[in-house]
């Protein structure tokens, strides 16, 4: 059960795994791989053959922790131990690592890495038994699980080789890939590198230097990147690593000679030539030699990474693309039907008032692999601008914001007529459901010019001129315009106190602890088990029949559920405020209002008063008719759902979710017979492209707001605060928020206002002063700091770090 390298080959899979094979293949080729041994998938199977039977269940069940605690306490068979023991005291008992090799991994159309375990620095027999059985452990983790099952790899049928390979104490390592996937130009190399060992570039954890090389007709360095190289791993005398600062002096240099570069390239070479395809290799440097510690297919293409958001060239289309991202969080191709007509109703409002724009089709984009990006087009002034804007201008301040409650009517009815429609889609044909999803989304783009042109632009000029006034009154130290809106029942505050009031109900009720140390799965179950929480239960049934459409990414309907569809949201926003939510600013709105007025001159009471009465009441039309956009959507979704399992009868895709990975028009073309195409096929392309799609898009290319001690943004809400930074990256992740912590999001929107109750601060990759985050945070009177553009990327979670709302800075606090 033993095989040494050099008796392995690229056909020996099953027995040694892929890595196991590719290093085994690597030595037979003569490449300078250094030495080591596998312990076949047959030891696997041997070892964990009493109890792999309850690991597969207990995995099924998706209790992953037990199925892995199984395997780690199963007992190494004797002769297996043995030897194992005798294979590491030829290898010379060196510093060696252990990593894991699944016999399905490596090939050219699935990339297993980082699937399983790799434990560097292992030193000694006892280190060594515990690192294999933690290796075979690894191959049932929740990651490495779901990664098989979306390819469709059966579970039973795998078992782990685990690789020991003597450890080079590298000097400098990195990545090179044969094939430079950012181009795919075939002569042309990728070579990234820093100082110690590979893990330091393997895992992100640095920025290392970057060549692009061209290899035809000479190799020649095409371009070069100096990176940061921050830190450094290396191996510890006592076992184990590692990580050091890197000297300032070896930071501001390349890490590698030009005689190491050409050598590493002629390795990249030999390598891809003795493959006859791409490779993507793992180097390292010790004494002026280049060693391969593995090598596996490219199994990444340039076309979904290549390029990012095009346009972005100036501080206005900085702004314009940091608008869209943080309005559109990374659609999935199904969203662009809403996104296109939203954001083209936004363009129309904008024709109205002289500028011109693009077709939202132009500017946001998606690709055959289910990628969007943005296409930044800056509007421009119409030739006759200077008619249409003051034409414009005094229709939409004219437009009496009193006259809501007369709209609102309007659209209730609209909604009303698809909610009629949207309970007989089963006994409607393909093309009539189709036709309900596009005119459902048509009211929500309707719903949005009104908003816009109505409600959202004028309250900006109101905005405006309640600032300039506030300074008058010299009290603009003391509040903000935001202030003006504190006590007025618009939908996100009557959220926000309804939640707060369920939360006292679940503390009057003695079921808190039911809340907050119960999966939100279950949480509702639990309650109507129990006698004390079934009046609990009753009220959040209330609320979401009232609130239940209320949706993270509202204006991505497709990729995304309300709290009505999806109570667990819900439910673990409950438990985070019930571990310590503060309760929302309660000045009395009216008194400071009149204290603003009694600080301004005469002349100027009755423009405060209409002003900031109209102010407000614009404030609640905005909220109400973002809640019917919510509405609305929520039917769509009904239609959608609807498509998707009538494709699903059909064998068309696997299951009703596949739909979010498929453009609305490849939808309408299978059901009306006018499209071949295989569908499950694109749709699994296009989840495996799904991460690369998501990072293209949250991607704000070279970060000039990065430093080595200090994160700038825009200073959206006073204050400075010392706190633990918690990634919150979406709505899974909400009771994760401890009270006092700091808040780290890539975005905000409407349903992550009762996290402002926990949190001390908040920190943002986008947004700006007039954003939800911003206005939230004024209101809770929390420091936040917004348009960070990578602080999600650069703030480590967990890390103590200061905020400080009024100068827009983030610093990390090195803790000793």
């Amino acid at each position: 059960m033993i095989v040494w390298f050099d008796s392995v080959s690229a056909e020996d899979i099953a027995l040694v795994g892929g890595k196991g094979a590719n290093l085994g293949e690597c030595v037979s080729a003569g490449f300078p791989v250094p030495p080591g041994f596998c312990i076949s998938t047959a030891a696997y199977r041997e070892a964990t053959a009493p109890v792999i039977a309850d690991v597969l269940a207990a995995s099924a069940a998706g209790d992953f922790d037990r199925a892995r605690n199984m395997i780690e306490q199963c007992e190494i068979p004797g002769t297996l131990r043995h030897d194992i023991s005798a294979a590491y005291r030829e290898l010379g008992e060196p510093v060696v690592a252990v990593r894991s090799s699944a016999t399905a991994e490596d090939m050219a159309d699935a990339s297993f890495a980082g699937q399983q375990d790799t434990f560097l620095g292992v030193r000694g027999d006892a280190a060594l038994m515990a690192a294999i059985c933690r290796c075979w452990s690894s191959l049932w983790t929740p990651r490495a699980v779901d990664y098989r099952a979306q390819k469709g790899i059966h579970q039973a049928d795998l078992a782990l080789c685990v690789v020991v390979q003597t450890m080079i104490p590298a000097e400098k390592s990195g990545v090179l890939f044969t094939t430079n996937p950012m181009s795919d130009v075939p002569d042309e190399m990728l070579v990234s590198g820093s100082y110690g060992l590979g893990e330091s570039v393997v895992a992100s954890l640095v920025t290392p230097d970057t060549w692009v090389v061209s290899t035809t007709p000479v190799i020649k360095v095409s371009s070069v990147e100096l990176g940061s190289k921050e830190t450094r791993i290396d191996l510890s005398d006592d076992g184990g690593t590692e990580t050091t600062v890197v000297s300032i002096t070896d930071r501001n240099r390349l890490c590698l000679s030009n005689q190491e570069l050409e050598a590493l390239v002629h390795l990249g070479q030999k390598v891809e030539a003795h493959y006859g395809s791409g490779q993507d290799i793992e180097w390292a440097v010790y004494q002026g030699e280049v060693f391969l510690l593995q090598s596996r297919p490219i199994t990444t293409s340039a076309d979904a990474q290549i390029t990012g958001h095009q346009g972005v060239h100036s501080k206005t289309t900085r702004t314009l693309r940091d608008d869209l991202v943080e309005h559109y969080p990374a659609p999935y191709p199904l969203d662009l039907l809403a996104v296109h007509a939203v954001q083209d109703a936004v363009h129309q409002a904008m024709n109205t008032i002289g500028l011109v724009t693009t077709t939202a089709e132009n500017l946001i984009v998606g690709d055959a692999d289910g990628v969007i990006r943005l296409n930044i087009t800056v509007p421009r002034p119409a030739l006759n601008l200077g008619l249409r804007l003051p034409r414009a201008f005094v229709r939409g301040m004219r437009h009496d914001p009193r006259s809501w409650d007369h709209e609102r009517d309007v659209w209730l009815e609209q909604i009303a007529k698809l909610e009629t429609r949207s309970r007989n889609l089963g006994r409607l044909d393909d093309a009539e459901v189709i036709a309900f999803v596009r005119d459902a989304v048509a009211v929500a783009a309707m719903v949005t010019t009104d908003r816009f042109l109505h409600y959202l632009a004028p309250m900006m000029v109101y905005r405006s001129v309640v600032t300039r006034l506030l300074r008058r009154s010299h009290l603009s130290a003391h509040c903000t315009a935001e202030d003006m809106v504190q006590g007025l029942d618009y939908v996100s505050a009557l959220v926000t106190r309804e939640v707060q009031q369920l939360v006292q109900l679940a503390r009057d009720t003695s079921v808190a602890e039911c809340v907050t140390e119960t999966d939100p799965k279950h949480v509702m179950a639990e309650l109507d088990r129990l006698p004390e929480g079934k009046q609990l239960s009753q009220a959040v049934r209330e609320f979401l029949a009232t609130y239940g459409a209320r949706t993270g990414k509202m204006y991505l309907p497709f990729s995304n559920r309300s709290w009505g569809e999806n109570p667990e949201i819900l439910l673990a926003l409950l438990a985070s405020q019930l571990r310590g939510g503060r309760e929302q600013a309660t000045e009395v709105p009216d008194n400071l209002i009149e204290k603003v007025g009694a600080g301004l001159p005469k002349a100027l009471r009755r423009l405060w008063r209409r002003t900031v009465e109209r102010f407000r009441l614009a404030h609640i039309a905005r909220e109400e008719t973002a809640h019917f956009i919510e509405k609305i959507f929520v039917l769509a979704r009904v239609g959608m759902d609807e498509l998707g399992a009538r494709l699903v009868h059909r064998g068309d895709i696997s299951s009703v979710g596949d739909v979010q990975f498929l453009y609305f028009s490849e939808i309408a073309e299978k059901l009306l017979g006018d499209s071949t195409a295989d569908l499950c096929h694109t749709v699994q392309k296009r989840r495996m492209k799904r991460p690369t799609a998501e990072a293209i898009w949250w991607d704000r290319g070279e970060d000039p707001h990065a430093s080595d001690s200090r994160i700038t943004g825009v200073g959206a809400s006073t204050g400075r605060v010392i706190g633990t930074a918690r990634i919150i990256t979406g709505m899974a992740d909400f009771q994760r928020l401890q009270p006092g912590d700091i808040l780290v999001c890539p975005y905000t929107d409407p349903t992550w206002t009762p996290l402002f109750s926990v949190a001390a601060g908040v920190v943002a990759d986008t947004g700006g002063p007039l954003s939800h985050a911003a206005i939230v945070a004024r209101e809770y009177r929390i420091p936040a700091v917004l348009g960070t553009g990578r602080g999600t990327r650069l703030i480590r979670d967990g890390a103590k770090i200061t905020i400080d709302g009024k100068h827009g800075w983030v610093e990390t606090i090195e803790e000793f």
